[in-house]
């Protein structure tokens, strides 16, 4: 067949055309439009494209320019805030590595759901715009805001009873920002390793031999371990191996690296693993977790952690082409198989050693380590930094506050057990009560932000429910180091120690009914009628609160708005109107109904109130003269929970100790006055009689 010039040419274009066109709608198909989310963070780029859905890392472009990169901070570095969940924020990094922005996606922390708190965070988060992902970043003080910008530390003005937030949101956005720009290599950063399978000549193995080599972990779990997990004092950990001479194991956990072609060969048959060759990405690593077993009829692998320098490996479902099917002919049945994708967002490296932890519960967390060998592998350098967690260092950054917070605990414990010797001086007691209840509102409120609150329940509520880590309990070393102080005096004491001494806001109550006592308020006597029904009010809204919260935490959240703890304390009535209107009307009723929020209404101290309803200890001092004849503890008991018979209802009781000082004081109590004038008419009659 000829051809002439004419035709050659016209071919020619035809098929340039035809090239160019399809280039045109490749990129038709691939640049999509900026989302409101990403235009706030890249304001003049012009499109992206999907690069990586699975982990959100987004590339933004500027005509045709490579602008930055978009990513949610859930998906690389998770760390639970003060709410018990993650915070998710979208951040924008340019190819330098410099921050573009900020945007909240999710967060369930307290003090920035309502009002004006949203503002506060963004406000927050805009002062690292323009800074270096590199930077360290520090809350500001006095002495350090001069250094800012310099060296490798930011320093940062922070919000006001926010600590454990704005250190967990420091903390996910230099973590997460750093993950990415070593992934995508951006300047100034390389990968942490670039570890790479050795090339060795191919050798059939069995999975047993594959064990044996150390390219997969065997782990065997027994119920023995469990149950000695259960009885052990180390929060669940086995300080000391069981004895499972003869034992079936409970659990079998294979963890094969199937990034190595040794082992995804010998695992595979030889057309799965062709399949496999041209699926998986070089540039990724992948695990493989066989299991034999169930836990509590659920898969395995998601009770199983994996972490490496202190930090979750982030990992994937992968799937292709049902690889169990063709593993259980080669190896036998199993009850889980799951080939998980590590992307290189993860830093992972091969050589580290892995952190294995099975959470069994939440209590209960059995832990084994697992190293690769080296001689299968080939690196050219691996810097491994172990992190101090982020716990670690809030109480390392807070321990002047957290030693005046356990003298002041001790102090509290010595008065109690010696009740009885420092109620025989009334005035004295009373101004050690007064100077106790400032205290408590000074520092342990208004200082270190200690007030517990219905929201941590809510919190630990949900930890449980996802047998999630208790760590985010950590974050505020007031907070932890209260709650284990007051969870243990509920066994011993019931809920008074809280309620009537630790509570900021009870305290601030009762200084409020003080003085209002000075100046002649005259106080309301509420029935015992309307006490009766009034005083189950504050369970009802516990168990409302509780049920809410099973459902949606943001819905228990907004209902535990009832407690002025927030308002009053954390925010310092610095707050939309109507909540500091609401936090001053109670305390308005706490001048005319002593404790009024207290006794009626407090979601917390209704749940200590169930949990010490039993106390171990009761030195409330009782006469068998109290309640018959006699009434003045009763009468005097301001929050009301003598009954008319004498008995003390420890439930309500907040254990101001006053009835201590009346049965005590040889003035006050009435039974005492008349066994002295019995004893004075004995002392007389003898008298007489020997005249």
């Amino acid at each position: 067949m000829n051809f002439d010039r004419s035709t050659v040419y016209y071919f020619v274009m035809v098929i340039f055309i035809s090239f160019t066109f399809s280039i045109s709608l490749k990129s038709m198909a691939v640049e999509v439009p900026l989302t409101p989310e990403l235009q706030q963070l890249f304001p003049t780029a012009s499109h992206t494209n999907q690069e990586d859905k699975d982990l959100s890392i987004i590339p933004v472009y500027q005509l045709g320019k490579l602008a930055g990169y978009a990513f949610k901070t859930a998906e690389i570095f998770p760390v639970r805030g003060y709410g018990g969940k993650p915070i998710d924020i979208m951040i924008g990094l340019t190819s330098q590595g410099i921050y573009t922005g900020f945007v909240v996606i999710d967060h369930y922390e307290p003090i920035f759901i309502k009002g004006a708190g949203p503002q506060k965070l963004n406000k927050y988060m805009a002062q690292l715009i323009k800074v270096s992902a590199s930077n360290n970043i520090y809350i500001s003080d006095d002495n350090k805001k001069e250094l800012n910008g310099k060296g490798k530390s930011t320093y940062i003005d922070g919000i006001t009873s926010a600590t454990v937030t704005t250190n967990a949101i420091n903390k996910t956005i230099t973590k997460s920002a750093r993950a990415v720009a070593r992934a995508k290599q951006l300047a100034g950063y390389a990968p942490l390793s670039n570890t790479i399978p050795k090339v060795v000549k191919f050798e059939k193995l069995t999975l047993q031999q594959l064990v044996e080599t150390g390219l997969i972990k065997h782990w065997s779990i027994y119920k023995q371990q469990i149950d000695s997990a259960k009885m052990d004092k180390k929060m669940g950990y086995p300080s000391q191996p069981v004895s499972v001479d003869n034992a079936i194991p409970l659990i079998e956990i294979y963890l094969a690296y199937f990034s190595h072609p040794i082992v995804a060969k010998n695992i595979l048959s030889k057309s799965a693993y062709q399949t496999w060759i041209n699926k998986y990405k070089k540039d990724e690593e992948y695990l493989l977790i066989l299991g034999k077993g169930k836990w509590q009829q659920k898969k395995l692998s998601p009770k199983l952690s994996l972490k490496q320098r202190n930090t979750e490996i982030i990992r994937k479902a992968f799937e292709y082409n049902n690889p169990d099917k063709d593993i259980a002919q080669r190896h036998g049945k199993w009850d889980e198989v799951s080939l998980l994708r590590i992307p290189t967002v993860a830093n992972f490296n091969p050589l580290d050693r892995i952190k294995l932890t099975f959470n069994a519960t939440t209590q209960v967390k059995l832990v084994d380590i697992h190293q690769l060998p080296t001689e299968y592998f080939t690196t050219d350098n691996s810097q491994v930094i172990d992190e101090i967690a982020l716990w670690n260092q809030l109480w390392e950054q807070r321990k002047d506050e957290i030693a005046l917070l356990l003298l002041g605990l001790v102090l509290l414990l010595i008065l109690f057990l010696n009740q009885h010797f420092f109620v025989l001086n009334p005035d004295n007691f009373h101004k050690i009560r007064i100077a106790y209840l400032l205290f408590t509102i000074t520092f342990i409120g208004y200082y270190a932000q200690g007030q517990l609150s219905i929201v941590n329940v809510l919190t630990f509520q949900h930890l449980m429910m996802e047998g999630a880590s208790l760590d985010p309990f950590l974050l505020d070393p007031m907070i932890s180091i209260l709650w284990c102080f007051v969870l243990v005096s509920l066994i011993f004491f019931g809920r008074g120690l809280f309620c009537g001494w630790l509570c900021p806001f009870g305290a601030l109550q009762e200084i409020t009914g003080i003085f209002a006592t000075k100046f002649k308020i005259k106080k309301w006597k509420v029935s015992a009628k309307w006490h009766n029904h009034l005083q189950k009010l504050k369970y009802l809204i516990l168990v409302i609160i509780v049920g809410s919260s099973s459902f949606s935490l943001t819905i228990g959240a907004t209902l535990a708005e009832i407690e002025p703890f927030k308002t009053s304390i954390t925010l310092y009535f610095i707050r939309e109107w109507q909540f500091v209107i609401y936090a001053v009307i109670l305390l308005i009723m706490a001048t005319k109904i002593h404790k009024f929020y207290c006794r009626y209404l407090c979601p917390l101290g209704a749940f200590f109130a169930l949990l010490g309803a039993f106390p171990i200890f009761n030195w409330l001092t009782r006469r068998a003269e109290c309640g018959t004849p006699c009434q003045k503890c009763r009468v005097n008991c301001e929050i009301d929970a003598i009954s008319k018979q004498g008995g003390v209802d420890m439930k309500e009781c907040i254990q101001c100790l006053e009835c201590v000082v009346i049965n005590s004081s040889p003035t006050l109590c009435a039974t005492e006055i008349v066994a002295i004038r019995k004893k004075r008419r004995r002392e007389r009659s003898i008298e007489i009689v020997c005249e």
